[in-house]
C-alpha cells in the first residue's frame, strides 16, 4: 500500500466516524426521558433540563412540601430514564465513537469527586467567616 492509499483510507474512516457521530448526536438530541407521579408528569431532554412539565388540577391542593417531593421525584425519574436511553444509544454506537464517550466519562467521573453534603452549621460558620473578612481586611467598599 503505497502513501496516496493509505490516506484515501484514513480520509474515508474519518469520515465514517464523523457520519456515525453525526447520527449519534441526532439521535441522542431527540431523546427524551419521562418522570410520573400521580397526577404530575416532568420530561426532560438529554441534558436533564425540562421540557414538559404538567400538573393535574388535583395536584394544587397538595402542601407546598409534597408537591415539592413530588416534583424532585419526578425530575429524578425523567433524568434517570434519558441517562439509560442515552446510554444504551451509547453502547450500540460505533465502537470508535463508544471508546470516546467511555473514556470521557472516566476522565469526568476522575475529575469530579463527590462532595458530601454541607450541614447547616457549616453553612452558617462559612458566611460568618466570609462577613467578618470583609469587615477586617477592607470592608464593604474594596474587592477582597
Amino acid at each position: 500500500m503505497n502513501l496516496e492509499e493509505w490516506e484515501q483510507q484514513l480520509r474515508q474512516r474519518v469520515a465514517e466516524i464523523h457520519h456515525h457521530g453525526e447520527q449519534l448526536a441526532t439521535h441522542t438530541a431527540a431523546i427524551r426521558g419521562r418522570g410520573e407521579v400521580s397526577g404530575i408528569l416532568i420530561e426532560v431532554d438529554g441534558s436533564g433540563d425540562i421540557t414538559n412539565l404538567q400538573i393535574a388540577p388535583g395536584v394544587m391542593r397538595w402542601s407546598s412540601k409534597q408537591l415539592a417531593a413530588a416534583l424532585r421525584d419526578c425530575h429524578r425519574k425523567a433524568r434517570a430514564e434519558v441517562t439509560a436511553k442515552i446510554n444504551l444509544a451509547v453502547r450500540k454506537a460505533d465502537p470508535r465513537i463508544r471508546a470516546q464517550f467511555e473514556q470521557a466519562g472516566t476522565a469526568e467521573s476522575a475529575s469530579s469527586p463527590r462532595r458530601e453534603p454541607v450541614t447547616e452549621g457549616e453553612i452558617q460558620d462559612a458566611d460568618d467567616e466570609y462577613f467578618e473578612r470583609r469587615n477586617l481586611y477592607g470592608g464593604w467598599t474594596e474587592r477582597l
